[in-house]
């Protein structure tokens, strides 16, 4: 079917406004009609109106235009039709890496290694520079939750066989090695097992400063979140309790800190697939990292040393979101580029430029107003 603004209009915004031009949705929307299929425009809306269902079909269009003249992008279209989160950020990251146009785009290029050939996500070129090499990737939360969970019922699993009275939280700097995660047992173990754990308020450290066990601080079946005057950074938690008849109330707690380790691990990982004798570069796809754009930056920085991760020009942190703007509400990108100085080679310039005025225009738009001159302390308002 040929769309209409009109249809959009009625059928989808019902009513709301967005920051694109009639034409350019239209266009969006027939695009993804005709790579995507119809279902998945359908699928798209749901039983929904307004902005969000709408902006999510228009964004991923126009994200479409961008693979229009790269060839073999069969495979990635596929996966972005079934959902595929990992394909979708991969489009994402092509579409804004071209958005000022003069582009050239391949797909899955050869890097050749000394211990064996790998494929780099895709590589790009303006006009008759040399080619950059470029690796997309997506962490999940749900990996982490998952460790967390694991972690909860291993401990749940020791501590449970204790008949008494008692509440532990666990509160952790990092993830646990094996080693520590052994450790960590054992403490736990004997601290619910002590002969005044059931009235005692108490807490013990653990080992190579992974954290620490707090007993008794709350009554079973009630927890605060508190950081304990450590720093606030993105924590995953998970919480249980054992309760009656016959059976003694308690409740274990466990709460981790994730962000900094991942951050290392995706680097590490990432920066595998580069190649050595060309510009590398490393997309981050930040949706499903809350807080990420704070607590990643450092830990990138430091990583890049004179020693370390040379083949790795620079690091992208990315994200999408609705902003709202006086036209209406857009899909723009926030965008945080860590440059790093020890590159074998660095990054063209265009890159940079590119990505961090993507991130300017997201800032400018989401920035609290300036406080008016009769009011010297107004209490700060974000968009």
């Amino acid at each position: 079917m040929a769309w209409t603004y009109e249809d959009i209009q009625r059928d989808w915004l019902a009513g709301n406004r967005i920051a694109v031009a009639p034409a350019d949705v239209v266009a969006a929307f027939d695009r993804c009609e005709r790579v995507l299929g119809r279902e998945w425009t359908d699928q798209a809306r749901g039983n929904r109106t307004g902005t969000a269902p709408t902006l999510k079909v228009v964004s991923m269009g126009q994200e479409l235009a961008a693979l229009e003249d790269v060839a073999g992008s069969e495979q990635l279209v596929e996966k972005i039709r079934s959902g595929d989160p990992s394909a979708i950020a991969e489009l994402r990251a092509i579409h804004l890496l071209r958005s000022q146009g003069g582009t050239a785009v391949e797909l899955e290029p050869l890097v050749r290694a000394s211990d064996a050939d790998r494929k780099c996500d895709f590589r790009i070129q303006r006009n008759s520079e040399g080619w950059a090499y470029v690796e997309v990737t997506r962490p999940d939360v749900s990996e982490a939750n998952a460790r967390v969970e694991s972690l909860l019922q291993t401990i749940i699993d020791q501590v449970s066989s204790i008949k008494k009275v008692f509440t532990l939280e666990v509160f952790l700097r990092r993830e646990p090695t094996e080693e520590e995660a052994a450790s960590l047992f054992a403490t736990s173990l004997d601290l619910c097992a002590a002969e005044n754990a059931a009235q005692a308020i108490c807490r013990r450290e653990l080992v190579a400063d992974l954290g620490f066990l707090i007993l008794n601080q709350h009554p079973a079946g009630q927890f605060v979140l508190n950081d304990h005057g450590e720093e606030p950074v993105p924590r995953l938690g998970a919480m249980k309790a054992i309760v009656g008849p016959g059976e003694p109330n308690r409740h274990v707690a466990v709460r981790m800190a994730y962000a900094d380790q991942r951050a290392e691990r995706f680097l590490t990982r990432e920066a595998r697939q580069l190649p050595t004798d060309a510009p590398g570069l490393i997309l981050v796809e930040m949706l499903k990292a809350p807080g990420g754009f704070r607590s990643w930056e450092p830990v990138l920085q430091r990583r890049f040393q004179p020693a370390m991760h040379t083949r790795v020009g620079g690091a992208c942190l990315f994200s999408s979101g609705l902003v709202p703007t006086p036209d209406g509400e857009a899909a723009l990108y926030q965008t945080k580029l860590i440059l790093n100085q020890h590159a074998r080679i660095p990054l063209p310039e265009w890159i940079a430029t590119t990505l961090e005025g993507a991130g300017r225009r997201f800032e400018l738009l989401t920035a609290p107003p300036a406080p008016a001159v009769s009011q010297p302390d107004p209490s700060p308002r974000h968009i």
